[in-house]
């Protein structure tokens, strides 16, 4: 039973590589004339999925609903500046999100969200560690 613990510990740490391994993703692609969004899964398959566009006037309503082409690849010209933001989703529990911002001339760059995977990471360790106390409380009860 002493061995269960360090076994355990070791899948912590590789869960949150498990997790990412049928991700989707999107990521913007430089152009002067519109966005264009291209969307794989983490394995480097292009995915056809549906991306939700929504605009800094109205988050409320979907400024666009458009599906990649075969390729994984959506685009779309914004019609204002300010921080935008869509939702790729591919009908089979993938989904992947994106914040960019398009300034006065029409320059797209996207907005870090390095933040947020980080929360989800340090989460998923809190969680990890919960579990590992709780089993260690757990074994201390049933020795006594």
């Amino acid at each position: 039973m002493s061995g269960l613990f360090p076994l355990m510990a070791a899948l912590c740490l590789l869960l949150p590589a498990g997790l990412r391994a049928h991700g989707l993703t999107a990521e913007l692609v430089p152009s002067e004339q519109a966005v264009i969004v291209k969307c794989a899964y983490t394995n480097g398959d292009p995915a056809e999925a549906e991306v939700l566009v929504r605009s800094p006037s109205d988050a409320t309503r979907y400024f666009a609903i458009i599906r990649t082409d075969p390729s994984g690849v959506a685009r779309f010209e914004p019609d204002e500046a300010g921080q935008w933001s869509l939702t790729v989703d591919d009908g089979l529990g993938h989904r992947a999100s994106l914040r960019f911002s398009v300034d006065r001339e029409g320059g797209v760059r996207p907005v870090d969200g390095r933040a947020s995977g980080l929360g989800r990471y340090l989460a998923l360790a809190l969680a990890c560690t919960g579990l590992l106390v709780w089993w260690r409380l757990l074994k201390r009860r049933a020795s006594t």
